[in-house]
C-alpha cells in the first residue's frame, strides 16, 4: 500500500470545507463520489495549499455530473480565493485522510500512476508444452502471453539441472525417463512463462516386430520343456502382460471354451508376472496365440506361433468303427467306436444321436461285431504321447494303413471314401487285426458273435403258393438287423480324437 503525503491530507480536509459550504448554502446534491475520485480510471487531480488555514488552489472535479456552483474567480495561477463570509471547516484527522499520489507541480495530472507502478515489474504466466512426455517425443515451448521478439529459454529436469537452454524444442532422452521437465521463458521486457510436463514415460515395444503372418516362432519336440520368455525390450515400468487372440474376429470371447489361453499348447501354463510360457508338451499341433503388454499409456503385441513337433514313432494307433463315415452322416444313427493304442490298451466310446448328448467312455472293451457284420479300420505311426509321425503336406496321395487278419475268411477292402479298410467278418470267433505303417504296427482282438439262424416250421403240408406272392423260405425277415452306426465326424483324425480326450481329461 502506497503511503499518504501532508499534501495529501491538506487536499482532503480543503475538499471536506467546500462539501460543507455546498450543502449549507442550498446548492443541491453534491455527489459522494466526489471523496473517492482516487478509485476511478482518471487520477484525481492535485490541490495544493500553503498551509491548513489559507486559501488553496483546487482544480475542478473532472466528473461532468458533480453539481457546481457559481464560478469563482481564481488568480493568474488558477488558484481559487477562499469566500470569506463562509466558516472554515475544522481540520480533518491525518488518519482517516484518504491518499492521494503526490504530484511534482501545481495543476498537473498523473496518468493512472498505480498502474504504471505494477508494468514496472516483471510478470510471471503460464506456458504451454506441446507433445507427449514420452522417450523420443519432440517437445515444443510456447508462451503465447509474454513479448518478444527474443525469447530466452530453460529445460530443465526434477533435480533443476538445465538440460537446454537456446531453443524452443526439447528432445527426451532415456535419462529423462521418470522425470518432470520444466521450461521457463523470459520475454524481452524480462517477463516469464513456466510449465511443466507430467512424469516422462516411454512405449513399451518388443525387440522384433511381427504380424499374424510373421509370427515370432517357436519349436520344439513333444516331450520336451517350453521355457520362453516374452519381455519387452523397452518401456516404462511397471508393464503387465496377457495373452491374446491371434484372430479377434474369428474369436468369442463370451464363449468359456474360447479364451485366449485356451490357444496355448497343452500342458503348458503363462505366467503374466514373469511373461513366460512353461510346460512339458506332449501333443504335437501348431498353437497360434498373442503376448500384450501395456504401460498404461502405450500397448504392444507380439504374435506368437508355438509349432509341437511329435517325437519318434514308437508304434502304431489304430481306430475301427462299426459303421462308415458316409452312412453315420446319411442316417444320423448312434455310433460306436474304438481307439488302440501303440501299446494295445483301447477305449471305446459310444456316441449317441443326439449331437448334443454325452459321450460313454469304456476303458478295455475290446471291438465286437456280429457275424456278417463289418468293421472300419485305419491307423497311423505314433510317438510315444500317441501324436501321429505322418509327415503329410496335402500334396501327396494320404498313405493307408495295412490292415490284415489272422482268419483268411476275413475279407479286407479298402474303402478309400474313408481313408480306412473295411474288414467283413463271415465266421463266428475271436479275431485278431494287424494294423502296420511305416515299419510300426498294433494288433487287438475282434470278438466276432454268431448270428443265431432260425428253425424252420415243420410244416403237414405243403402249401399252395397262392398266384401273384412269393413263395415263404422259411427265413425270419426281423432276424437280419442292420448295422449302420454313425461315426463321431466327418473326416475326424485319429489324433484329433486323442487330443479330444486329452484335453477332456485336463
Amino acid at each position: 500500500m502506497h503511503r499518504s503525503t501532508s499534501a495529501a491530507r491538506r487536499a482532503c480536509a480543503v475538499g471536506t470545507t467546500i462539501a460543507l459550504i455546498g450543502l449549507t448554502t442550498g446548492l443541491g446534491i453534491f455527489s459522494a463520489s466526489t471523496a473517492y475520485a482516487v478509485d476511478t480510471d482518471t487520477a484525481p487531480t492535485t490541490i495544493t495549499t500553503t498551509d491548513s488555514g489559507a486559501a488553496a488552489d483546487s482544480s475542478t472535479p473532472t466528473d461532468p455530473s458533480v453539481p457546481t456552483d457559481s464560478p469563482t474567480p481564481t488568480d493568474s495561477n488558477g488558484s481559487t480565493a477562499p469566500a470569506t463570509d463562509q466558516p472554515t471547516a475544522p481540520a480533518t484527522d491525518p488518519a482517516a485522510a484518504p491518499t492521494a499520489p503526490a504530484t511534482t507541480g501545481t495543476g498537473s495530472t498523473p496518468a493512472k500512476a498505480p498502474k504504471t507502478a505494477v508494468s514496472a515489474q516483471a510478470v510471471a504466466s503460464e506456458a504451454q508444452i506441446v507433445g507427449d512426455p514420452k522417450v523420443g517425443v519432440t517437445l515444443r515451448a510456447d508462451a503465447p502471453d509474454i513479448a518478444g521478439p527474443t525469447y530466452e529459454y530453460a529445460w530443465s529436469t526434477d533435480g533443476g539441472v538445465t538440460v537446454a537452454s537456446t531453443s524452443t524444442v526439447y528432445v527426451l532422452k532415456a535419462a529423462d525417463l521418470g522425470k518432470r521437465i520444466t521450461v521457463v521463458i523470459t520475454g524481452a521486457n524480462g517477463d516469464t512463462a513456466t510449465a511443466t510436463t507430467a512424469e516422462v514415460t516411454e512405449d513399451v515395444a518388443f525387440d522384433t516386430a511381427t504380424t499374424a503372418d510373421a509370427p515370432r516362432t517357436i519349436e520344439v519336440t513333444a516331450g520336451n520343456t517350453l521355457n520362453e520368455t516374452f519381455e519387452v525390450a523397452k518401456g516404462s515400468a511397471p508393464v503387465s502382460y496377457a495373452i491374446g487372440y491371434t484372430d479377434p474376429d474369428s474369436s468369442d470371447p463370451t464363449d468359456p471354451d474360447d479364451q485366449p489361453e485356451s490357444y496355448l499348447p497343452f500342458d503348458s501354463v503363462f505366467d503374466a508376472a514373469t511373461a513366460t510360457l512353461t510346460g512339458e508338451v506332449t501333443v504335437a499341433s501348431t498353437y497360434d496365440f498373442t503376448v500384450v503388454a501395456s504401460n498404461g499409456t502405450s500397448t504392444a503385441t507380439q504374435y506368437v506361433e508355438v509349432i509341437v513337433d511329435p517325437a519318434a514313432a514308437v508304434g502304431v494307433m489304430a481306430s475301427a468303427s462299426d459303421t462308415s463315415p458316409r452312412e453315420s452322416f446319411s442316417n444320423g444313427q448312434p455310433s460306436r467306436y474304438w481307439i488302440i493304442d501303440w501299446d494295445g490298451s483301447v477305449v471305446q466310446y459310444d456316441v449317441p444321436a443326439d449331437p448334443d448328448a454325452e459321450w460313454a467312455e469304456t476303458d478295455g472293451a475290446y471291438p465286437s461285431v456280429k457275424q456278417g457284420a463289418s468293421l472300419w479300420v485305419d491307423g497311423q505311426p505314433v510317438d510315444t504321447y500317441g501324436n501321429s509321425t505322418i509327415d503329410y503336406d496335402g500334396t501327396d496321395e494320404y498313405p493307408l494303413a495295412t490292415v490284415t487278419s489272422d482268419h483268411a475268411t476275413d475279407l479286407v477292402t479298402p474303402d478309400e471314401d474313408s481313408l480306412s479298410s473295411k474288414v467283413t467278418f463271415p465266421t463266428a470267433s475271436t479275431h485278431v487285426l494287424t494294423v502296420a505303417e511305416d515299419g510300426q504296427s498294433v494288433s487287438f482282438p475282434v470278438t466276432v458273435v454268431p448270428t443265431v439262424a432260425a428253425v424252420a416250421p415243420v410244416a403237414a403240408a405243403t402249401p399252395t403258393t397262392p398266384k401273384g406272392q412269393l413263395a415263404f423260405t422259411g427265413s425270419d425277415t426281423t432276424g437280419a438287423l442292420p448295422w449302420g452306426l454313425a461315426m463321431l465326424a466327418a473326416g475326424a483324425g485319429l489324433v484329433g480324437l486323442r487330443a479330444l480326450r486329452r484335453r477332456t481329461q485336463r
